[in-house]
């Protein structure tokens, strides 16, 4: 009971607006470094689109190969939330490799999305990107920055270890751990809503521009 009592309080405490102010303060600059990067990223996407163009497509042939397009709806979600989940929670989760990997698979979405740019019209884009990706790359800028906090919160550790005090860093850590937690449930929560609306609503704005 003690145990519940403790994980009660705790999803009590990160569930809350008052908590989600202060993770926004907190991680600020780190979100915003997040976005300049997948942002940066877009727009060498963009540029070097011919270089990168034989790359990508073989990407994209990969990707469409693996959704369910004639298994409806429900089945189409949930492929595009577990598919998104689990790079995500990889992104986040290398944060603890110093995030290397982790900036490497962002630098690669953003310039997968700046070459999708030049591919298509600005409205098929708009159509095609912007509803459900306002929610993912949301995701994606948050999961990247919960790399930066875990990869924050190896460093301090590891300084304590040469510092012989390992165990009082570990306890006044708490903070850096919720925060994490804290960013796998909004990100959770952003890609369930990305999911939907990618798989019932983009496809019929895009019909309307083609």
């Amino acid at each position: 009971m003690e145990v519940f009592t403790i994980i009660l309080e705790f999803f009590r405490e990160v569930c809350s607006l008052n908590y989600l102010k202060e993770y926004l303060s907190r991680n600020k600059s780190l979100i915003i470094v997040s976005a300049f990067i997948l942002l940066f990223s877009a727009i060498l996407g963009v540029v070097f689109s011919s270089s990168i163009k034989t790359f990508v497509l073989e990407i994209f042939k990969q990707m469409i190969s693996q959704i369910p397009l004639n298994d409806g709806f429900t089945a189409q979600a949930w492929f595009l939330f577990q598919n998104n989940m689990r790079a995500n929670l990889v992104i986040i989760l290398f944060g603890f490799l110093f995030s290397v990997f982790t900036i490497m698979s962002i630098v690669l979405n953003g310039l997968i999305i700046g070459f999708t740019y030049t591919m298509v019209s600005p409205i098929q884009f708009v159509a095609g990107i912007v509803p459900h990706g306002i929610f993912e790359l949301s995701a994606v800028v948050l999961s990247l920055s919960g790399a930066f906090i875990a990869t924050k919160f190896e460093v301090k550790l590891i300084r304590a270890l040469f510092k012989h005090n390992f165990k009082e860093e570990l306890s006044n850590s708490s903070l850096y751990i919720k925060d994490i937690i804290f960013t796998i449930m909004v990100v959770f929560v952003l890609l369930v809503i990305a999911a939907v609306i990618e798989a019932g609503v983009t496809p019929i704005i895009l019909n309307m521009t083609m």
